[in-house]
């Protein structure tokens, strides 16, 4: 007997439900097929997700930075998108260029771009440090998109271009108010992209308050991990500010949440919690600066 479908059909056995359901209720063959069309493109956004299928392991990005891997389990996710934010002078562009050349040192394709300087000021920055980036810049490594005045759209081609597996953003907050990126349809195709490709990103933005303040914007809730730059004052003999990080936000890791401090070095950022401060003494720190801060408004008031 022979099957009511050839074996070499390509509908699948749904489609094929679908096809007889229809069939029964309409009978005309060609208001039936109409009808399947329409139902199987609808049904292509209700896909079940095959848990089966996915990776349970995370696999993490070096960041570069000495230190900091062992307190992320290894690096931040792979295809996160992490914010690295604070006032202005903290060491945020450095944090990231420290990080590409991580990624361009591990054979990994790298793209930088900056909002607010010039290519070659880029450059003398990285080589300041005495990073060879026109090595990987030759390489096919590292590209640097200066004082860039590329539209989202423009970004995301360069992105489906180089298909890099690390980018920096310097800084957002050039581009957008943080209440109009999360919305922006353009930034949020940006983003899909970003996710698709897998690729780890860092989001530079700009707060104009110290680490102690609660405050969030629209950025750190985008983000999949936030990282706060700062200064603080440790001590009431050395006035001298130390510069800490406190990571306050890293989705799918474990993390120790209080400031830690590091240092500038000739090579960039010098190891993570190197000076062994013990963190209660950070802590006291900030909270003296918040209250200090609190008492300063009141007076204004």
């Amino acid at each position: 007997m022979k099957t009511k479908f050839p074996i070499h059909t390509t509908l699948s056995a749904d489609a094929i439900k679908v096809l007889e359901r229809y069939e029964k209720e309409l009978g005309a063959k060609n208001i039936v097929l109409e009808k399947a069309l329409l139902n199987l493109d609808s049904t292509r956004f209700k896909a079940k997700l095959d848990t089966h299928n996915i990776d349970r392991l995370i696999k993490r990005v070096t960041t570069g930075i000495p230190g900091m891997d062992d307190f992320l389990e290894g690096g931040f996710p792979k295809g996160f998108s992490i914010v690295v934010t604070g006032p202005p002078g903290t060491g945020k562009t450095t944090f990231s260029m420290q990080y590409l050349m991580e990624g361009a040192k591990n054979g990994e394709r790298c793209v930088f771009f900056s909002f607010e300087e010039r290519a070659q000021q880029l450059v003398q920055h990285f080589a300041r440090f005495g990073w060879d980036v026109g090595k990987y810049i030759d390489d096919g490594y590292l590209e640097i998109f200066g004082i860039s005045m590329l539209t989202s759209e423009e970004m995301m081609e360069i992105i489906d271009s180089h298909k890099p597996d690390r980018v920096v953003f310097d800084s957002v907050n050039v581009l957008t108010a943080p209440g109009d990126f999360r919305t922006s349809t353009s930034w949020r195709g940006l983003h899909r992209l970003l996710k698709k490709n897998m690729t780890t990103a860092i989001l530079v933005t700009e707060k104009s308050h110290g680490i102690e303040t609660k405050h969030y914007d629209d950025f750190d809730f985008l983000g999949d991990g936030v990282i706060f730059l700062d200064f603080v004052q440790t001590n009431d003999i050395d006035t001298t500010p130390m510069p800490v990080m406190a990571v306050q936000k890293m989705r799918a890791t474990h993390v120790d949440h209080s400031p830690q401090p590091f240092r500038f070095t000739n090579n960039g950022i010098a190891k993570y919690r190197a000076l062994n401060l013990p963190s209660r003494v950070l802590q006291e720190r900030l909270e003296k600066r918040r209250a200090e801060r609190l008492g300063m408004s009141g007076d204004e008031i």
